[in-house]
């Protein structure tokens, strides 16, 4: 009778892991699996634009997102058409968040600036405010850098915060030569399932976007993820540390 018995057993035991593993499974209810490089814990994030459309906020928390960067504008002349729903929907569900503004070379790095702090001027956000860097615009890499400092004293001038710098390590080597801007907190963007490659003169990273091809629960398609290297507290005791490092200079 025993023997009878196993069979079912067995049957049902591989029932339930078919089960889970589609309730687990990572493009299901759960964000996509994080590269698993830093010794110590991590605080997964993502980064939004209008190309996500609508987000269920509340979903992509119960997911375990914790931070977010929303996109103010690309440069000048296209501001985000889902900045204000983003950025209000990401507050209710109770994310950190940080705005971020994709950089022109091209165009006035002042007006750029200000343009990011006209939209912050009623919500700052939680987080440091992020230029992101990866278009040079046709300008030399001395020229490139300078514009990226303008814009960095700009807005730690008039929003009280040290901003965060975007961009990937090809890029600061071959188009910025590796400008010294190693005072601002890194956010390196490197695709890959080992250690990102942290462009000089940084030796570390703070935020890292690990995947352009993410999958999360309240967004449809593609999202980036990101991850923060820390604890959660740690988190938050970064953008404290922020704000008081800017109001000491």
């Amino acid at each position: 009778m025993a023997k009878q018995l196993r069979i079912p057993v067995v049957l049902l035991l591989a029932i339930v892991a078919i089960v889970l593993g589609f309730i687990l499974w990572p493009g299901a209810e759960e964000p996509a699996l994080a590269p698993t490089c830093e010794a110590g814990p991590t605080v997964a994030g993502i980064d939004v634009s209008y190309y996500q459309n609508a987000i269920s906020w509340k979903r992509v928390r119960r997911a375990g997102i914790r931070f977010a960067f929303i996109r103010t504008s690309d440069g000048l002349d296209n501001h985000d058409e889902r900045f204000a729903k983003n950025w209000t929907g990401a507050k209710r569900a109770g994310l950190l968040r940080g705005a971020y503004q994709y950089f022109r070379a091209d165009q006035d790095a002042t007006t750029q600036a200000d343009l990011l702090i006209t939209t912050l001027a009623k919500d700052r956000g939680e987080l440091p405010p992020v230029i992101d860097i990866e278009n040079p615009g046709g300008k030399s890499p001395e020229e490139l850098a300078r514009r990226v400092q303008t814009w960095i004293a700009r807005v730690r001038d008039k929003l009280g915060v040290e901003p965060i710098v975007y961009t990937g390590p090809e890029f600061w080597r071959d188009k910025a030569n590796g400008a010294d801007l190693s005072a601002q907190p890194l956010w390196v963007a490197h695709y890959t399932r080992n250690c990102p490659t942290i462009p000089a003169p940084w030796t570390k990273w703070t935020f890292w976007q690990h995947t352009d091809n993410g999958r999360v629960p309240g967004i449809e398609g593609a999202v980036d993820l990101d991850l923060f290297a820390g604890t959660y507290r740690d988190l938050q005791d970064f953008a404290r540390r922020s704000i008081r490092t800017s109001a000491s200079r």
